[in-house]
């Protein structure tokens, strides 16, 4: 009678891995979900780097006689990380949460589109779509858009 006792309380080979098994799967759906949690963090950060360069571009251009943005690179450039441009409206640069060369390329990029001190665009790339979308800042607004910014037609976005 005591051996019947001892096996009823306590578990099989079998009943321990399944929970094993169970816990596994629970994991990784958990590691799934905070991944892709993590991403769109990155793509809300990425928006809010870019109201944030809008912003300062603006008041630097309020505060220049006659108002003028910054005199950045006609070429579109990747933002170094060491650049007082925006003093001291953002004394420290925002880079790119990941500031990856990738692909796909996930690194900000500012031109003054070829017209200094009078227009200014500065881009990035977001994550979580499927399609390739870009953030951008430039004296219209922020906005997010499929078509690849460029010197050229960055402005007019």
């Amino acid at each position: 009678m005591s051996r019947d006792k001892k096996n009823k309380n306590s578990f099989t080979l079998i009943e321990l891995l399944v929970v094993i098994a169970i816990i596994g799967i629970l994991a990784t759906i958990v590691l799934v979900v905070l991944s892709t949690a993590r991403t769109k963090a990155r793509d809300a950060r990425r928006n809010t780097d870019m109201h944030q360069y809008s912003v300062a571009m603006e008041m630097y251009y309020d505060t220049q006689k006659p108002p003028s943005y910054p005199d950045i690179d006609n070429n579109a450039v990747v933002i170094p990380a060491s650049s007082t441009a925006l003093a001291p409206f953002m004394s420290v640069v925002q880079l790119d949460p990941t500031n990856s060369a990738g692909p796909p390329d996930l690194r900000y990029y500012w031109t003054d589109t070829g017209q200094p001190t009078t227009r200014f665009c500065v881009w990035g790339l977001l994550e979580v779509p499927t399609t390739a979308t870009y953030v951008l800042a430039n004296p219209t607004g922020v906005k997010q858009t499929q078509t690849p910014p460029t010197v050229a037609n960055c402005y007019s976005l």
